[in-house]
């Protein structure tokens, strides 16, 4: 036993000379090296690559900034770029990767066969994945929906900052940013193509002068469209007199046509405006109003409610009944 040991130890002494001078030689290092800077190079290579894709997209979306941001072919080109950054690294970092691993010494056909395979049974198990991509190319070849827009989909309301080809990114009002797969997407609104609706209704008391009242509201529709003519449509803005009898109140409504984008400030303006020119022509703002009734009953004093509930709905459709 002691011998065989012995016996070991003095051939690693013999060979210790052998390995290291071997590590020492260029020529087992010269491929690693060689094979770290190929590497190196593939790598640099995809991300300078990526680098001159991004700043091609940056310069082409330059030549809009002076172009209002409501405008479509700021908003096409926007959505473009978006696509083509997002579609370079999806084809850049798999070639890379390919590269590598074909720098390693990996039979890459072999791989590529496999992943062909793989790819075909994952895909079946990924269905919702390629719908979402297949919807996503749809929509951006469509054209109808563009970075900027406000949309509604699914109930959510928000502006468009990003479209892939897989998710749509909305951001809402609060600040919440919304990832919305585009095979989800079936019916969504866009409130920023060709024109918007300015809609401000307004409840009148049935105490009131309509005839004295739309007049008002007709000169203030008016005067705010001499001011605002740089955002106004074909249709001038009109009152549309009285569209509603309500439990309480009357209801007329002014609308105007509008570029998109535009209906939200308008709406608080004019109401804004309506309610000084009320105010100033002593026009009240309906309240909700009830009637009570007494009842004399023969058998004792009259009843009288102690106390009315604040007016609902329900009340108000028992008090139609009554």
């Amino acid at each position: 036993m002691l011998s065989s040991i012995s016996s070991l130890f003095s051939m690693i002494g013999a060979a210790g000379p052998i390995l290291l001078q071997s590590y020492l030689s260029l020529e087992y290092w010269q491929p690693l090296v060689v094979g770290g800077l190929r590497i190196a190079v593939i790598i640099v290579v995809g991300l300078v690559a990526l680098r001159l894709v991004t700043q091609a997209t940056t310069r082409w979306m330059a030549r809009f900034e002076d172009v209002d941001a409501s405008d479509p072919r700021r908003q096409r080109a926007a959505t473009l770029s978006n696509l083509i950054q997002s579609s370079a690294q999806y084809v850049v970092w798999p070639i890379v990767t390919i590269m590598i691993l074909s720098e390693v010494g990996l039979d890459v056909g072999a791989l590529i066969a496999t992943a062909g395979v793989a790819g075909l049974a994952i895909g079946f198990g990924a269905q919702t994945l390629v719908k979402d991509v297949i919807g996503g190319v749809f929509l951006l070849f469509d054209d109808i929906i563009r970075v900027g827009n406000l949309v509604n989909i699914g109930g959510t309301v928000g502006t468009v900052e990003e479209i892939g080809v897989r998710l749509i990114k909305v951001r809402k009002f609060d600040g919440e940013l919304v990832m919305i797969p585009a095979g989800e997407i079936r019916t969504f609104g866009n409130k920023s193509f060709d024109w918007a609706r300015v809609i401000v209704p307004v409840g009148l008391s049935y105490e009131q002068d309509v005839d004295a009242i739309l007049p008002i509201m007709e000169q203030v529709a008016k005067d705010w469209a001499e001011e605002h003519s740089d955002i106004l449509l074909e249709e001038a803005p009109h009152v549309q007199g009285l569209m509603d009898f309500g439990d309480s109140s009357v209801t007329a409504r002014i609308v105007v046509q509008v570029t998109p984008g535009e209906q939200y400030a308008a709406e608080r303006e004019l109401r804004q405006r309506l309610k000084r020119a009320f105010d100033e022509r002593g026009v009240e703002i309906p309240f909700p109003q009830r009637t009570v009734h007494t009842i004399d009953d023969a058998s004792g004093p009259t009843r009288t409610p102690e106390s009315v509930p604040s007016p609902t709905s329900d009340d108000s459709a028992s008090e139609g009944a009554d």
